[in-house]
């Protein structure tokens, strides 16, 4: 059963879809990389920061969290640019309202960007530890809702069988997943919090472990 009951298309109407298709796509991609320049303008810079060759140990020791923080930031704006490929690239056309979906995906995305710019400036404080952890699951669910979207609506390639599809869902859910656990560890400091996102290694082996039983399941 489709949660929107769309009319039979025209031909002129396909058309136009697909070419939306390839326009967000493009949009989707250009704003991803933004993302991560972004996150590569917030390392430290000497020239920026004050500092030199003599106190790079230093700046090092005393600068670890906003690394890490830019490190996450990175791992997992490349994780869900990743899984928005998973998705596009399962599609036959769009339409507006998973055009819609994508889009904020994407600027979801981009708010969370927004976030690790504050705990760069800010030491870290509770509510935008919070505010990374949220934005980052709302987007993954937003990923989900979409393919679940598209999957109920007819914008999926005919090809892709029933496991298939199954595979696709495992391989989207990790992120969020471990976006809402990381979310308790915000109170127990920055440290804390920002380790708990190692849970990405675990939780995407066993999304690994499940997708690989559907594929033996099929032999």
């Amino acid at each position: 059963m489709k949660i929107f009951d769309e009319k039979k298309l025209t031909e002129a109407e396909e058309e136009r879809c697909i070419r939306q298709l390839d326009r967000v796509s493009t949009i989707v991609d250009v704003l991803f990389a933004l993302m991560i320049f972004r996150l590569f303008t917030l390392m430290p810079n000497p020239t920026l920061d004050g500092f030199d060759s003599s106190n790079v140990t230093e700046i090092l020791l005393t600068s670890y969290l906003n690394y890490a923080a830019i490190i996450i930031g990175l791992t997992l704006t490349l994780l869900y640019w990743g899984q928005n490929n998973t998705i596009f690239n399962n599609l036959k056309r769009t339409s507006s309202f998973h055009s819609v979906l994508t889009i904020v995906q994407v600027f979801t995305m981009m708010l969370y960007i927004y976030f690790v710019k504050l705990d760069l400036e800010m030491d870290s404080p509770l509510i935008i530890m919070l505010a990374q952890s949220i934005t980052l699951a709302l987007a993954g669910f937003v990923g989900i809702s979409a393919w679940y979207y598209a999957n109920r609506n007819n914008l999926i390639s005919d090809k892709l069988t029933t496991k298939e599809l199954d595979k696709i869902y495992l391989k989207i859910m990790p992120e969020p997943i471990v976006s809402v656990l990381t979310i308790p560890f915000a109170w127990f400091g920055p440290d804390i919090w920002s380790a708990s996102w190692l849970l990405l290694v675990p939780v995407g082996m066993l999304s690994k472990y499940w997708r690989s039983k559907i594929v033996s399941r099929t032999i």
